[in-house]
């Protein structure tokens, strides 16, 4: 399925056909229908700021619920989630660098083990996606 394009997120690039590869979650379990990156729909006239969002679409209609962020938050969310998985599959230390630490939620310690086995464990949706985001970043020379 196509992004929509009459909404106020204006698609430039777009993911179709998202829920034929949404991670664990089959075409008939997600909401999830496709991805893009366009035109802010939180612009104001004459504005250009971009995001990237995620279109669900529930009982027929797009969801109020898709989540739409500008490209510089994704990218932290991106940066989150492979530290988190470093540390969990490797102990590795998590990210200290500059204004961007991760640190441990002191009031959710008790959830730390089932990151650990979640996040520790060799899981081929979320392998494919390390390998795709992999893959974009040594094309841009990372």
């Amino acid at each position: 399925m196509n992004a929509p394009t009459h909404l106020k997120h204006k698609p430039i690039l777009e993911v179709a056909g998202y829920n034929e590869i949404d991670g664990p979650y089959n075409s008939e379990k997600t909401d999830a229908k496709a991805l893009s990156l366009g035109l802010a729909q939180w612009n104001d006239a004459g504005e250009t700021d971009l995001s990237v969002k995620t279109w669900r679409e529930v009982d027929g209609r797009w969801s109020r619920l898709s989540e739409e962020l500008p490209i510089h938050r994704a990218l932290d969310l991106a940066t989150l989630a492979v530290n988190a998985i470093d540390y969990a599959k490797n102990g590795a230390s998590l990210l200290d660098e500059g204004d961007f630490k991760i640190a441990k939620c002191k009031t959710n310690s008790s959830l730390e083990r089932l990151m650990h086995d979640k996040l520790g464990s060799n899981d081929k949706d979320i392998d494919c996606s390390l390998v795709r985001l992999a893959k974009a970043l040594k094309k841009l020379g990372y």
